[in-house]
């Protein structure tokens, strides 16, 4: 698999849920800070306008981190540009900006105790190109993503492919475990 546009989200967990506009003054506080590490963080967007929709955008050179509303609120990381090694290494340093961008969120004191539940998160490839979204698409990914998840939840991970044509090629997952995200964090290592 050649693609490197994947995107990790993880949903919040059911309270507290702040506002979307919290999340505006939270990002500008990022770019300010060069919070993001191996990022160039440019704008932050909102489109809390349209439903199901993309919520408060960061703009990064290297990929977008969300407040991703389709679902039910959460953080949206989306790679735009290439990330070297293979499909497992690109997957874990997905992951790896996703649950840093979590964990921040999670220290904001201004979104008043937001933690992110981790059990299940959506794994998507948004690159129609490479990763058209069919059964193929998931035998040739399937190998990968459980060689990435399932040492970071301590077991066999289940994943349900999303098998509508029409949308992106889409994973979801249900882990065997809940670990807060610095301890997922902890585990995917350098």
């Amino acid at each position: 698999m050649e693609s490197y546009k994947l995107a990790v989200k993880f949903f919040a967990a059911a309270a507290p849920q702040p506002p979307s506009k919290q999340f505006i003054p939270v990002f500008h506080q990022w770019i300010q800070n060069h919070a993001m590490p191996d990022h160039l963080l440019i704008d932050v967007a909102n489109y809390d306008h349209v439903s199901a929709g993309p919520g408060i955008v960061l703009v990064a050179h290297e990929g977008n981190f969300s407040t991703d509303l389709d679902g039910g609120l959460g953080l949206l990381y989306a790679r735009k540009t290439p990330l070297e090694g293979n499909l497992v290494q690109r997957w874990r340093q997905t992951l790896r900006y996703a649950l840093l961008a979590c964990r921040l969120l999670e220290q904001a004191e201004s979104l008043g105790g937001l933690r992110f539940s981790t059990s299940n998160p959506r794994l998507q490839i948004v690159d129609r190109l490479w990763a058209p979204n069919t059964p193929q698409t998931f035998a040739e990914v399937r190998g990968a993503i459980e060689e990435v998840l399932s040492p970071l939840y301590g077991g066999p991970v289940q994943l349900r492919h999303n098998e509508d044509a029409q949308n992106l090629f889409e994973v979801q997952v249900a882990a065997p475990s809940e670990p807060k995200t610095q301890t997922l964090l902890e585990r995917l290592g350098k």
